[in-house]
């Protein structure tokens, strides 16, 4: 039983290091495939320049609406950096004439608010 065992053992390390080897071998070649692919874009590309036409490069596809959507966007950040400041009042940069010209509260309303809100006198 145990010879049996041993010879399975052997041949599945064959097995495997054939395995081994083919992926090493294919890596290889897929390797060696590209090189030469790139080779052969380059001489093409050479070949055209000295024929004095030229390859245009194929473009990728885009959206009409993807750059005025960023544009909007930048435009909202913006917007919404301007409103998130604070507005700083100190009293310091005031002139004592601004200070003397605040209006009353009754004053401040619209004409129509004021009869609105009036509260309502017995008769």
């Amino acid at each position: 039983m145990s010879r049996a065992i041993a010879e399975l053992q052997t041949i599945c390390k064959e097995y495997w290091q054939r395995l081994f080897n083919l992926e090493g071998d294919k890596f290889d070649l897929e390797h060696i495939e590209k090189v030469k692919a790139q080779e052969i874009n380059d001489l093409n590309a050479q070949v055209n320049d000295l024929r004095g036409k030229f390859v245009k490069p194929a473009l990728k596809k885009v959206s009409k609406y993807e750059n005025k959507f960023a544009k909007l966007q930048k435009k909202a950040a913006e917007f919404n950096f301007r409103n998130q400041l604070k507005v700083v009042k100190k009293k310091e940069f005031t002139l004592e004439e601004e200070e003397k010209e605040k209006k009353p509260d009754w004053s401040k309303g619209k004409p129509g608010d004021a009869k609105e809100h009036a509260p309502e006198t017995p008769a």
